[in-house]
């Protein structure tokens, strides 16, 4: 919900005087409040007062590395969706190269100013916001994950399959972690910088194109779209979402989402556009429960045709037939993963993944190759050997009790950190 308010940061108030006069001309029927930045208590005071609805935009007064430090940053990490503009007499040059990174580079209102640049930039702030970005020439397929129930493994298959995906294609692949308080994600790719989701459908909405791929997240050749942190606050706009998506879908040879139970709209919408959904359930009776239960809602959303099931820990003593999975679900089987519980509790904490001449790593890629079958984005026939050079390699390897030392992008690599 967005106010009427207009909000002006600064420190020097007589610049922010100069701000204000030049609003209250090209929008006279907006409340107009300045923040005194030097005030020690100012960032808390503003954002208890978004608790009564989000200002019609934030202009915050940036000279250099002080202000991009102590004011601007602090504010997008508590709010990143606040709509800002930024207002100068003057910049120096690396705090405008540190807008440029951030994306807020075009929204720079120079002072002295007029009240027609003015009245152009905030108009322009919505309308970047409102429009469709046009389709890219290629669009690369799209599989998502979502869990049954909590706990069922959706999050730990998505985050093999975009790496064994990656290794296939030998190009990058996109994770999106579509939880936005729990995800998991950036923790198996020990991802603790870098842009973060917000940030990156932000940088969308003003740039048309997503950043430079130095500043997002990865491992290995899988770029991690994550909230990185938790935030209780902050919703994604499905409009600016579906532009972001749309980026991704441009940029890499695959996407991967994360959903883990996440039905908010842009999660629906990003299930609509997927090739294939894979609803991730254990092979016990309450997990399958669930998964039926899960059915009626992805028949509402109108994603039913596109979804399969994926039975977890399969190789259980407790498991319940494929076809008797199949039949409590309402769901077509996609795949059965064996019981990898053990080498998943002691790879994952240590920022490893499962050895790729496991039957749990088999299993995925054939998930993966089915999917790209089916996409028609297998790799040409000389590519695909060399992987499956590199798989009967690290059979026989194993058949030695040994293992083989693989490269970044593979399945048995630990995580690089960015």
């Amino acid at each position: 919900m967005f106010s009427d308010r207009i909000v002006v940061l600064a420190r020097d108030l007589e610049a922010a005087s100069e701000v204000r006069d030049l609003l209250a001309r090209s929008h006279p029927f907006h409340d107009i409040e300045i923040v005194d930045t030097l005030a020690e208590d100012w960032l808390p005071l503003f954002l208890r007062s978004l608790k009564n609805g989000r200002p019609f935009v934030v202009l915050v007064e940036v000279r250099g590395f002080h202000e991009l430090a102590e004011v601007l940053e602090p504010l997008k990490k508590a709010e990143p969706l606040l709509p800002v503009l930024i207002f100068t007499r003057r910049l120096d040059n690396h705090a405008h190269l540190e807008l440029h990174r951030m994306g807020l580079a075009d929204r720079l209102l120079h002072l002295p100013s007029t009240t027609e640049q003015v009245k152009n930039m905030l108009e322009s702030l919505y309308q970047r916001a409102a429009e469709p970005l046009p389709p890219p020439a290629v669009v690369a397929p799209m599989a998502s994950f979502l869990p049954a129930k909590p706990g069922s493994g959706a999050s730990t298959l998505a985050w093999h399959f975009a790496n064994i995906a990656s290794g296939i294609l030998q190009a990058d692949v996109a994770l999106l972690d579509l939880d936005l308080n729990c995800g998991v994600q950036s923790l198996f790719g020990a991802a603790q910088t870098g842009m973060n989701l917000f940030d990156v459908i932000s940088v969308v909405d003003h740039t048309g194109r997503l950043p430079e791929p130095t500043h997002i997240p990865k491992f290995g050749r899988v770029h991690i779209f994550a909230a990185l942190r938790r935030c209780r606050a902050v919703r994604i706009d499905s409009g600016l979402f579906a532009n972001f998506l749309q980026s991704v879908r441009g940029t890499y040879a695959l996407v991967v989402a994360d959903h883990s139970g996440n039905w908010e709209r842009f999660s629906v919408e990003t299930m609509q556009a997927s090739d294939m959904i894979y609803c991730v359930a254990g092979s016990d009776y309450l997990s399958l429960t669930q998964a039926n239960l899960a059915r009626t809602l992805m028949e509402d959303a109108g994603v039913l045709p596109g979804v399969r099931l994926v039975l977890n820990r399969n190789s259980a003593r407790f498991s319940t037939p494929a076809g008797q999975a199949e039949r409590l679900t309402g769901l077509k089987l996609a795949a059965c993963l064996p019981n990898c519980f053990g080498e998943l509790q002691r790879a994952i904490p240590q920022h490893y993944l499962v050895p790729d001449h496991s039957g749990y790593c088999e299993a995925v890629r054939d998930l993966v190759v089915s999917l790209l079958r089916t996409a028609g984005k297998l790799p040409a026939p000389e590519t695909w050997e060399r992987v499956g050079e590199r798989r009967a390699a690290a059979a026989f390897l194993a058949a030695l009790g040994l293992q083989r030392r693989p490269r970044a992008h593979a399945v048995s690599q630990p995580m690089l950190r960015s």
